[in-house]
């Protein structure tokens, strides 16, 4: 073999076997006249390429944080980091998530919930009855209140019973959600509140940004779970 002259270089791009000629940058060469080193810098570009859109597409892949409470009751919530963000829980709150998008403000709190001594189905005979005095407190504590809904709820695999009320003048209306959790029917140990409030500035009336966080508080507040990780 000759010997290589430092004019030579770069002349050669890469050494393959016989069995594996031609390489894709020859084909391309025969096919277009275009030269083997344009090949292999444009390949090396769309490598580049695919990478960049990767990191751009990683955040949203990551968008999602949990929220962990390791102690007695232990439980989790997912939410979307970029519509909510976890601070300190304030007196009597385990856990606090807020967020503020537009004209909406959201809090999410889990609370504990003392319940009284109750034989038998706690979800179905207690959590009611507990309910209408929980309304009660609310309509009290409230300007304006007005019960919207209120059923027999599940939340993953925690049965509870669930309030959904507003209150606030127009222009300046809360909405809220309470919903009364036990890790099981029979249960009462561990119980707690799940509360939600999003107060909306202005007409009622969203947008669809609006609607995309509002949709995300949703999602946060129904992925709540017993235990430290979800199933």
């Amino acid at each position: 073999r000759a010997p290589r002259r430092a004019g030579d270089r770069g002349a050669v791009l890469m050494r393959v076997r016989p069995e594996f000629e031609p390489t894709l940058p020859t084909l391309v060469r025969r096919r277009t006249g275009l030269p083997e080193r344009t090949t292999v810098a444009l390949l090396v570009l769309a490598v580049v390429l695919v990478a960049a859109a990767a990191l751009l597409v990683r955040p949203r892949v990551d968008g999602t944080s949990r929220l962990v409470h390791g102690g007695e009751p232990a439980f989790n919530l997912q939410y979307a980091n970029d519509a909510l963000d976890e601070v300190e829980p304030r007196a009597g709150e385990l856990a606090r998530l807020e967020g503020r998008r537009g004209r909406q403000t959201v809090a999410m709190t889990v609370r504990p919930l003392e319940l009284p001594p109750y034989e038998g189905d706690v979800a179905h005979g207690l959590l009611p009855s507990y309910a209408s005095g929980h309304i009660r407190e609310l309509e009290a504590a409230s300007d304006r209140f007005q019960l919207r809904e209120q059923h027999r709820a599940r939340i993953n695999d925690a049965p509870g019973y669930e309030i959904r009320f507003r209150t606030g003048p127009p222009g300046r209306r809360t909405f809220g959600t309470d919903t009364l959790l036990v890790p099981d029917e029979r249960e009462a140990s561990g119980a707690l509140l799940l509360s939600m409030r999003r107060e909306v500035d202005g007409p009622v009336a969203l947008s669809d940004a609006d609607k995309e966080f509002a949709d995300a508080v949703s999602e946060a507040f129904r992925s709540f779970f017993y235990g430290t990780k979800q199933d």
